[in-house]
């Protein structure tokens, strides 16, 4: 997928209004572009420094159509995007993401069959429509195992861990959702994840491999470069070298993996632009994910590094942690704070991130966990 340069001066409109939303604007304006957002919130975390707001719902045609008339090219951040609307947009404005990566990061099943094609190791599964598939497939994949909705939409994320059969009947209510998808239980030792970059030549490269830490079920903490071996580090790459290549877009995607004890790797998901396990970038080492997103979609050339010169540590800051992180702002001139907006960012669970390039990772984990835990 080719994308003629487009020039800055032009406009880019942003389908989402959160923290991803928020950055890539900041980015798109540091090129020289002016931008605007689509959400359905007043108060998105973008607004404030987009250049205009159209207040509605991402499943809104007409309203996203909208967009498209006031913009030159077209990006999106969210999952909660529907992909069926990229082909008319496209009629319009030019959508370098595509369809088709959005589409497969939407559909849980849909996901699992392309990962499947390519031959990429995946927790077995089962697909759930009733209570009895769930009675039927537990025999197969045992326990542990977790139901998940098939649409991995921000507002479905909720899911059930089921260690026994005893668990079962309390799977009714995420059958309400629609379809569902039964997982085996990975016993991972890490969850990481890896940021691609597909430039409109087509040409691939990556972020450093992230490690993510997670606190009641909700991503919280970031470590760069996760601590691997030189042969998983390698397989984890060979993996979305493979996955970006057969998926048609130009951009950014990110692919969640967990890894074992024993080094072996199983693909969990593929989010379909920029990752928040990666707004580090925003901060260090001089070139972001959200750079790299605005630059692949206007046609400049772009080409990351995997290499960072000291371990980084992220974390996001709540709105209720706003005032120690307002603090340590304060006190700790080391540490890297972006801020999002305690004005039009009403709404939002997010209030900022702190980046620490650490060359003592145990100690500035210890500070962190002393601080904020």
């Amino acid at each position: 997928m080719m994308t003629n340069w487009i020039k800055p001066g032009s406009t880019i409109g942003v389908i989402g209004g959160g923290s991803v939303a928020r950055l890539l604007v900041l980015s798109a304006k540091q090129l020289g572009y002016h931008a605007g957002v689509l959400d359905p919130s007043e108060n998105c975390l973008a607004a404030g420094v987009a250049d205009w707001h159209i207040k509605a719902d991402l499943s809104d045609e007409p309203a996203c159509l909208d967009m498209a008339m006031k913009s030159d090219v077209i990006v999106y951040e969210s999952d909660a995007f529907p992909s069926r609307l990229v082909e008319n947009i496209t009629r319009t404005v030019p959508v370098p993401q595509g369809e088709e990566l959005l589409a497969v990061s939407q559909d849980r099943m849909l996901q699992k069959a392309f990962l499947e094609s390519v031959r990429v190791n995946i927790a077995p599964f089962a697909t759930i429509i009733s209570m009895d598939d769930i009675r039927e497939a537990v025999n197969s994949i045992g326990f542990p195992c977790v139901l998940k909705s098939n649409s991995t939409d921000e507002r479905f994320k909720a899911h059930h861990v089921l260690f026994s059969e005893e668990d079962i009947d309390a799977s009714e209510r995420f059958l309400s959702q629609g379809t569902c998808v039964l997982e085996a239980w990975i016993p991972s030792e890490k969850e990481v994840c890896l940021a691609l970059v597909k430039n409109s030549q087509g040409d691939v490269s990556s972020f450093a491999i992230t490690e993510m830490k997670y606190r009641d079920d909700v991503f919280h903490q970031a470590i760069a470069p996760a601590e691997l071996k030189g042969e998983v580090e390698q397989e984890i790459k060979r993996i979305g070298q493979v996955i970006a290549e057969e998926l048609d877009f130009v951009g950014v995607m990110a692919i969640e993996i967990f890894s074992t004890g024993s080094g072996a790797l199983y693909v969990n998901e593929i989010v379909a632009h920029p990752h928040r396990a990666f707004h580090y970038t925003f901060n260090y080492p001089h070139f972001s994910q959200y750079e790299a997103l605005i630059k692949a979609v206007t046609g400049w050339p772009v080409r990351v590094t995997d290499r960072v010169h000291d371990t980084i540590v992220m974390k996001v800051i709540r709105t209720d942690e706003k005032d120690l992180a307002y603090t340590q702002a304060q006190i700790k001139p080391d540490w890297l704070f972006t801020f999002y907006d305690n004005e039009t960012g009403l709404d939002a669970e997010e209030f900022g991130h702190i980046v620490v390039p650490t060359k003592q990772l145990k100690k500035t984990l210890e500070q962190m966990s002393n601080i904020f835990d």
